[in-house]
């Protein structure tokens, strides 16, 4: 029979049957609902030629969850360390499930933001015909399996640490549940990974689904429901294995993910992977805090499973010391400004019990990031240092290093950044080691420097001593600039600054170039001899000292013993003292240099000079630890402010963090901070400098030494008047060593040391009043008339100092001590507070104050200085 055609079809349905093109795959309403989302790339993956992947893969870890495979990876742009996912699918058409379930967790983790939930950088999608490619880039993680390889066992660090990151779990399988109404379906390690700062994070949200969408079955767009083949039977709960899915939204929204977070404490404890149901029931290696709370998220009844965010606020296992500390760095915005000192205060002393890992890993950072954003207070940087006490340089430059440059480079108008400032500087001898010299050079010191010229005498202080820790890693460019900011130290309105400028130059003075050396030393440390302030001669004796092998002999002979000498009659008895030492030190080594000229000639002698010179200078240092002269050049300031001023000396382990300090006690109270720093309300002193002449000096005299508004921007050299830009052509303040003089001023001081010595001695007077004063009243007779270049630095000591006049030359007298009093040129502070000297002009008889000797407290200081 004849067979019937078939009706005729139209072209448009017929050309289905054509040969085309495959189709792409759909990405419009699939299965899961509009999934099928563009994922491109949240930063600049895409180069100009088309979707290109910026970062290369590594060596992929063994397992991880679903069908992903999980790559280390690091950046092609600025070699920053990264994690890679990546999913593979062959034919999009058959493996339509998967697929979407892929993309589905792709999407997930873009638009599901948490601390304790995995967080994606970049994603790509790349389609080559049927086969599909998924790379989703995620910050740097390792599996959780493979990171608890790594841990000792049975510690109680170890204990804390799991139960930090099981709370972490806890709190993002909360947030999603109570929440965000979200289903994970899939908690259990191989969904938990670490962070290179040991946070647990959790990952695999591939099947993660609305709570109230699991009850439309297979009907509805919920992949736990289409996926839930890839999940093994041991992590779901008895209505998850039925596929109960009807019932699973009259429960409440944590039930199947609370059986997983069971499920996770298991193997975290038992150290690896579970593989059957029954293994959950093995609890002899869970601890007995957590087993009450273990057993009730492993409840049979989904309503009666129990709530992780219960679980995080009530559980005993989580009041630890680890736990509390990083929760309080989590949340520390929230804390108010008594609660955070307390807690820093004591942070080091608790970070001594914890594993060192979580420490440098975890805290350490957490407390760098705060004192960046300026939630943490200035306190917080001696815990920062403690917590990175034995890092690698490599580690320190990565974790620590950061984050010292950006609050260095703060400006320190708030005062909470200035606090953050002093605080740094106190404990720069902490961090320097680890700093490199160029980052020392062209960024700490620079935005350091700043603080030369703070209004804070304290900060000015604090700034000198820092930078000699710096100074060793400065280029000799950066040392010609501190050298600009030292001579305007040196003539500092506060004393104890003049003194540690002293100080500072003598320790750094083997750093700088020879000709700076040799230009700058010497004129700073005379200048320093004729200080008002005892500790600063003290200070410029020891410099001399402990550089004595810069000094030519004709320079030792010609400028420094003739400055020192007069120092031989200073009223008080250590800078007396150390005169006489610097003097033997440097006539032993002229004697020597005499000895070997007749014996080898100049040249010869001169090295052999150099020679015993660095001997000596090298000896006198060595001396510093034990108080010897010229080598004890430690800082002078806490000591002089408590003989001078009355003042407490400073705690030296309250300057390296380790106990509470006064002006962290004042800031914290809205007290101003230069109460610390030595100081009064009197008009600033002058220094000796102000009208000084060499006596037997061709060369440059230092440059004028007296505190701003001391009178006049040159200085008296002889009878001709200098201008400080004429005499210091260098600009640092102390002159050129080179430049040679007005003949007139030698011949002018060579003709009153002949004059003086010419003179008769002065008429001695009895220390209770008696008989005998000098002409002008000052224990010197007329000397005082000639100019004070010779004994201007040394003040005019009274009988209650415990320094009386001359003994008497009367047999029948009472025998005194010997007066060692000149006049002075705008008084002097003495140790026990008093003003001495007398004053310009016509000079009024010594007051007499008795014989019998006054003590420091019966002197009302705050008076005489007003």
């Amino acid at each position: 029979t004849k067979s019937e055609r078939p009706p005729p079809r139209s072209p448009i349905a017929e050309k289905p049957f054509e040969a085309a093109p495959p189709a792409r795959p759909r990405r419009a309403m699939s299965m899961f609902g509009n999934f099928g989302v563009n994922l491109g790339s949240v930063g600049n993956l895409f180069g100009a030629s088309g979707p290109r992947l910026n970062y290369d893969l590594g060596e992929a870890y063994p397992r991880a969850a679903g069908g992903w495979t999980h790559y280390r990876a690091t950046s092609k742009e600025d070699g920053a360390p990264a994690s890679v996912f990546k999913f593979v699918c062959n034919d999009v058409h058959k493996e339509r499930v998967r697929v979407e379930v892929a993309r589905n967790g792709a999407k997930r983790l873009k638009t599901t933001r948490h601390p304790n939930i995995l967080m994606l950088k970049d994603s790509l999608e790349v389609e080559e015909g049927d086969k599909l490619t998924i790379y989703v880039v995620t910050e740097s993680v390792m599996p959780l399996e493979e990171h608890l390889k790594d841990l000792p066992t049975s510690t109680s660090q170890r204990d804390e640490y799991y139960a930090l990151g099981i709370r972490q779990v806890a709190t993002a399988v909360s947030f999603l549940a109570n929440d965000c109404a979200l289903v994970h379906g899939g908690v259990s390690m191989s969904t938990v990974v670490v962070t290179d700062g040991l946070d647990w994070k959790l990952a695999g949200l591939d099947l993660l689904s609305e709570h109230a969408a699991i009850g439309r079955g297979t009907h509805g767009p919920a992949p736990l429901v289409h996926a839930a083949f890839s999940v093994p039977d041991q992590y779901k709960p008895e209505e998850y294995r039925r596929g109960d899915w009807a019932g699973i939204p009259g429960g409440p929204p944590w039930a199947i993910d609370a059986w997983g977070l069971g499920c996770l404490i298991q193997e975290v404890y038992r150290g690896g992977a579970i593989s059957r149901t029954d293994q959950l029931r093995e609890v002899d290696h869970i601890p007995q805090v957590l087993l009450k709370d273990y057993q009730r998220l492993l409840a049979t009844a989904p309503e009666r499973r129990y709530n992780p965010k219960k679980l995080v606020e009530n559980s005993s296992l989580f009041s630890n010391k680890l736990v509390e500390t990083i929760t309080f760095l989590d949340n520390l915005t929230l804390k108010d400004s008594i609660e955070k000192e307390h807690f820093f205060r004591h942070l080091p002393r608790v970070m001594e019990s914890l594993a060192k890992a979580p420490v440098q890993r975890k805290i350490l950072p957490q407390i760098g990031e705060a004192l960046v954003f300026g939630s943490a207070p200035a306190l917080a940087v001696s815990p920062m240092l403690h917590a990175a006490e034995g890092l690698s340089d490599d580690d320190f430059s990565a974790k620590v290093t950061p984050t010292i440059v950006k609050l260095f480079a703060k400006e320190t108008a708030n005062a909470a950044d200035k606090l953050v400032r002093v605080a740094l500087m106190e404990n720069l001898s902490r961090f320097a080691a680890h700093l490199p010299n160029k980052l020392a050079d062209e960024t700490i010191f620079p935005a350091m420097s700043s603080s030369f010229t703070d209004d804070d005498p304290f900060v000015r202080e604090l700034t000198l001593k820092a930078t000699l820790v710096l100074a060793p890693k400065l280029t000799q460019r950066t040392h010609g600039n501190l050298l600009k900011y030292l001579s305007k130290l040196q003539i500092d309105s506060e004393p104890p600054i003049r003194a540690n400028t002293t100080i500072l130059l003598g320790n750094i003075a083997r750093y700088l170039a020879e000709a700076t050396a040799k230009r700058v030393l010497l004129n700073a440390f005379t200048r320093a001899l004729r200080d008002q302030f005892p500790p600063a001669r003290k200070a410029g004796l020891m410099a001399l000292c402990s550089t004595v092998d810069f000094y030519e002999p004709g320079e030792a002979a010609q400028r420094v013993l003739p400055a020192v000498a007069p120092l031989t009659v200073d009223p008080e008895r250590e800078v007396r003292e150390c005169a006489f030492r610097c003097l033997d030190m440097f006539t032993d080594l002229l004697k020597r240099f005499s000895v070997r000229v007749d014996e080898q000639g100049a040249e010869n002698a001169a090295a052999a000079h150099k020679n015993d010179a660095e001997k000596v200078a090298s000896k006198a240092n060595a001396g510093a630890m034990s108080g010897g002269v010229g080598g004890a050049l430690a800082w002078a300031v806490n000591a002089a402010a408590k003989r001078v001023g009355g003042g407490a000396p400073v705690d030296e382990d309250a300057l390296a963090g380790r106990a509470r300090r006064p002006e962290e006690e004042a800031a914290a109270r809205g007290i101003d901070m230069s109460a610390k720093s030595f100081g009064s309300d009197a008009p600033p002193p002058r220094l000796y400098g102000e009208a000084y002449t060499p006596t037997s000096t061709p060369g440059t005299t230092p440059a004028k030494g007296g505190p701003p508004g001391g009178g006049g921007d040159g200085r008296e050299v002889g009878s001709t008047r200098l201008d400080a830009r004429e005499v210091d052509d260098d600009g640092d303040g102390w002159g050129d060593m080179d430049n040679d003089l007005d003949l007139q001023a030698e011949n002018e001081a060579r003709r009153r040391l002949a004059e003086l010595s010419t003179r008769p001695p002065p008429v001695p007077v009895v220390a209770n009043g008696g008989a005998g004063s000098a002409s002008s009243g000052d224990g010197w007779g007329d000397m005082d008339d000639d100019d004070d270049a010779l004994f201007s630095g040394v003040a005019a000591a009274t009988s209650g100092s415990g320094f009386g006049a001359a003994a008497a030359s009367s047999a029948t007298a009472r025998p005194t001590r010997p007066t060692l009093a000149t006049r002075t040129v705008g008084g002097h502070v003495s140790l026990g507070g008093a003003t001495r000297g007398v004053q310009r002009g016509n000079k009024p008889a010594p007051m007499k104050l008795g014989a019998r000797k006054l003590n420091p407290g019966d002197i009302d200081l705050e008076s005489m200085l007003n």
